[in-house]
Order: structure tokens, then sequence, then C-alpha cells
């Protein structure tokens, strides 16, 4: 009986099929050894080979179903997942509670109520708004808008100067909003110059679009805030636009960050505590610590207006309080003559600011 060699898959590294063998080779360990002889330039030879013989593929193609895991695993279905076991039958333990409900003590909190006040010491209770007439005067609301011009037209210089001082024009330009945002509610429009009341809301908008598109478009805006400088020189030298002075709501929020506030705070504070370092120094500085002073008082305000940030928590709105009593009171010893008041109520600033950072930062 002849048999064709031809149909069997030899290995390469297998000795020549006899004629007198059932599978071809000499002995099973001669084929188990040529299989593991293939490398990479015989394999393909030897599969061509397999491939001619097709009961050998069924073989292969079997082997393969059965004994590849994820196959198997496929043919096993999804696993049962194991239901968590009950709490009567968890064990014992005094570190983990079967029932962590049971651990709570008092009623359920109600998130959505207005904080109170934990402070065991002295309680201050706020007062209700003051007119902004008895917080800042007209001739301080001037006064600061007057000296940011040199600072602007610094910034807007060159196009290279203030691309890299980008976030010195947006501050400028929202503080200016803000300062126009007060003389428009101002509550005494003889205290005011006319055409800066009567021209103020526009103002304000004016120099809120600016800071708007600064933060928005960044060196591109140099020509935007260029103009918006030559605006405010020519509203300081008596040439005041034409806006519509619509009375309207805003939120004082949209003006600026909280964080703006607070940087031009510390300015004030500082200006406070060096100017009441001595008495000397107190007696040649008087205009600039009422106009610190005022400042500190009108931001107070302006910290617990709507939607800043923790305008409407109890502890906060003391602690603004508390800043605002002590710069009256700053600016009272000033108008006094008192030094000693003056430096007192100063130090009383310092320290309430340093109280509410602790507990807010």
């Amino acid at each position: 009986m002849e048999h064709n060699h031809a149909k069997l898959p030899c290995p390469p590294a297998c000795r020549k099929p006899t004629l007198n063998r059932g599978i071809g080779y000499d002995t099973h360990n001669t084929f188990l050894a040529g299989v593991f002889a293939l490398n990479n330039p015989t394999l393909q030879v030897w599969l061509n080979r397999c491939s001619k013989n097709k009961p050998f593929l069924w073989i292969l193609a079997t082997l393969f179903v059965i004994l590849y895991p994820p196959l198997a695993d496929a043919r096993a279905g999804p696993a049962k997942r194991q239901s968590a076991p009950r709490a009567e039958n968890l064990p014992e333990s005094e570190i983990i509670a079967k029932d962590a409900f049971q651990l709570l003590v008092g009623p359920k909190p109600d998130f959505k109520a207005t904080p109170q006040s934990t402070n065991s010491s002295e309680i201050i209770q706020p007062e209700s708004a003051l007119a902004w007439s008895q917080l800042i005067s007209g001739s301080t609301l001037d006064d600061e808008i007057k000296t940011a011009m040199p600072r602007l037209k610094k910034i807007v210089a060159t196009k290279t100067f203030f691309e890299s001082h980008i976030g010195d024009a947006i501050d400028e330009f929202q503080l200016l909003a803000i300062c126009f945002g007060i003389i428009s509610a101002y509550d005494k429009a003889e205290d005011v110059r006319s055409s800066w009341k009567k021209n103020a809301t526009g103002y304000r908008e004016r120099f809120e679009r600016s800071a708007y598109r600064c933060n928005r478009e960044g060196g591109s805006s140099f020509a935007a805030a260029t103009t918006a400088v030559g605006e405010l020189e020519n509203l300081i030298r008596g040439e005041a636009g034409n806006y519509k002075n619509e009375e309207e709501q805003f939120q004082w929020s949209q003006l600026c960050e909280r964080s703006l506030l607070m940087r031009r705070l510390k300015l004030a504070d500082e200006r406070l505590a060096s100017g009441t370092a001595s008495e000397e120094i107190f007696s040649n500085s008087t205009n600039q610590l009422v106009h610190a002073a005022e400042i500190v008082a009108c931001f107070g305000e302006l910290l617990v207006q709507p939607e800043f940030v923790d305008w409407d928590d109890s502890d906060y709105k003391i602690y603004a309080e508390k800043m605002k009593k002590h710069a009256l009171e700053v600016r009272t010893a000033i108008n006094e003559g008192n030094y000693d008041n003056a430096r007192t109520a100063a130090k009383a600033i310092n320290q309430s600011c340093s109280t509410c950072h602790a507990d807010y930062r």
C-alpha cells in the first residue's frame, strides 16, 4: 500500500517520511522535534503544506476553539453577580457599623438655609446698608478716577507693553467701572461732577466692555483699549461723552471678581498702616489717609453685594461690617486730628482683614 506523502504536513526539520508509517514519520518523538524546530523561515513552508491537508486543518481549528481561553470563557456565559450580604449576616465589628444612619444625631441639615454665626465672641449685627455718600465722598471718587489715568496711559503707550500688562489694564478698567457705578447710584448729586453723574451709567458700561474685550481678545484689543483711555482723558479734561444714562438693574459682581476688590483693599490697608506709623507722618498725610479709609469703607460695602463670593454668609458679613465700621472710625479720627484713635482704628482694620482671611482662604 502506497501513501501519498504530499498530503501530509511535514515539518522541515523532520526526516523524510517512510513508506510504511501511517503518519509518515519515523517516530512520534521525531514529529514533535520537527514541530519545535520550526522557525520563521521554515514556518511558512510548513503551513503551506498543511493547508493542502483539509482533515489536518479541521483538527487544528477544533483544538483552537476548545483550548483558546477567551472563547472558552464566552462559551461559559456571563458570570452571575453575587448578591450583597444582608445586614444581619455581617460579622460583628466595633469599627464598621451595620447601619451608618444609626450613628447620625440630630435633625437633617437644611443646606438651603442661611448659615448662622458660630463665633461665641463679640457679635456685631450687620447694620442696614448705608448711603454711598456716608461711605465715600465725591472728591475721593474723583481722585480715584483721576489717578487711574497715568497708569492707563503707561499701559497703552506701546502695543508690546500693553500685551505684557494686559492684566493691569483689565484691573484698571474694572475699577473705573466700579467707580462710575457708585457715581450713578450716588445719593448726593451735588457732591460729584454733574457731567460725570449724567453719563455715569454709560461710562460704567463703557469701561466694563473695555475690560471684557481685554480679557477676551488679549493683545488684539490694544486699539479698543487705547480709545477707551482717550475717552477717559477727555472726560477728565471736561469733555464728557454723550451717553444715555438709563436706569437699569445690574449686579456689582458682574463688573469684577472679589479678588480685585481684595487687592484694592490691601493697598488701602497698607496706606493706613504706613500713614499712622507716627504722629508726624499722620499729620502730613491726612488727605491720603481719608482717601484710603473711604476706599476701605466703600469696598467693605461692595464685598457683601449679591453674588460676590460669600456675600450671603453671616460670619463673612460681620467681618465686612467690622472693617467698614473701623474705616469710618479712622475717618472720624482724622477729621478730629486724633492720632491715637486713628492708629487704633487702622490696626483694627488690619486685624479684621487677617482674621477674615484666616477663615475664608
